[in-house]
């Protein structure tokens, strides 16, 4: 019982510590963007979003070594419920995304949806249907994120205007790169630790290791998205926010999970299959409400709502 207790502590601490050192990295992130001269959208898509994915990232590559892939599988399922349920809800609920439908949005909106009926190959396999192995999924999911980037970066939109009192000169920018390096070194230590704590609650409550991933170390890797979200939509960044909701779960899905189903084919499908329907439903309730011009505050609390049923089903697992 110390033991556990004591694992415990250290997956909070890390947890907190991720998510943390990870908005502070962002943050100089943001200040690399407005220098590169990309529309909100595919800055939020192509580089914000892969850089909030990076707790995700990491503990994928950590999970994979320590040969506990379904920690990696339930965090990044559970991370974009998380942040389609409870990010893209809150932002409803206060009334940023009342009017922020887009052609752009609603795109991408479709491009995720699509994409979170790729892991749906493995479910079908596992049931017999047909035979697909999880490194050919792994390998169409990876292509899908190539192809996405490729699209988005093509896409023409307004580009972020630049703060004139805040330039980033060659000396400014040395010392936001190197923040950058010591920010991701430290994201590499606390997504091991992550890890490892979970991989041994796991083991201690005799629970499956996808399951301690989506139901708590999800929530710790996508608090990123959330600070990040919430303070581009209060600089009236909306596209910004959405962009990295949406950008951050294409990437979770197609890099991240691609990643790892290339180099774990031993996945836990029946838990997978009872994770992955609140990924759709979100997703269908979001695009549904961005078709008729935003979300309304009614939308941001079904959103929420949906997100607490998940983590209701998903401890009864």
């Amino acid at each position: 019982m110390t033991e556990f207790a004591f694992q415990l502590a250290v997956l909070v601490a890390s947890l907190s510590g991720l998510a943390i050192i990870s908005h502070f990295t962002i943050k100089w992130v943001e200040k690399v963007i407005e220098l590169t001269g990309l529309s909100e959208v595919s800055a939020g898509f192509i580089i914000l979003s892969v850089m909030t994915s990076t707790p995700e990232i990491m503990v994928a590559l950590f999970a994979v070594l320590q040969g506990d892939p379904g920690i990696s599988v339930g965090d990044i399922l559970g991370s974009n419920v998380f942040n389609m349920g409870t990010v893209l809800g809150i932002l409803g609920l206060l009334g940023y995304l009342q009017m922020c439908c887009t052609e752009v949005l609603i795109e991408l909106t479709d491009i995720l949806f699509l994409t979170s009926l790729i892991p749906l190959l493995l479910i079908i396999s596992h049931f017999h249907i047909f035979d697909i192995s999880s490194p050919i999924v792994g390998l169409i999911l990876l292509a899908t994120f190539v192809v996405n980037v490729f699209l988005v970066a093509r896409k023409r939109t307004p580009p972020i205007e630049p703060d004139p009192s805040e330039k980033v000169g060659k000396g400014r920018m040395k010392i936001v790169l190197g923040k950058l390096v010591l920010g991701f070194a430290i994201i590499a230590v606390t997504a091991r630790l992550v890890v490892g704590a979970s991989s041994d609650i796991a083991s201690a409550l005799g629970a499956p290791p996808i399951l301690i991933g989506a139901a708590i170390v999800s929530v710790g890797t996508s608090l990123p998205e959330l600070t990040t979200s919430l303070a581009a939509a209060r600089r009236e960044h909306v596209q910004l926010a959405i962009g990295d909701i949406i950008g951050s779960n294409l990437t979770n899905l197609t890099l991240v999970l691609g990643i790892v189903l290339l180099t774990s084919p031993a996945v836990d499908m029946t838990i997978f299959s009872e994770i992955l329907p609140f990924l759709l439903i979100t997703t269908v309730i979001f695009w549904r409400f961005l078709m008729r011009g935003g979300v309304s505050k009614i939308g941001g609390l079904i959103l929420l709502i949906m997100y607490i049923l998940f983590q209701v089903v998903t401890i009864q697992i």
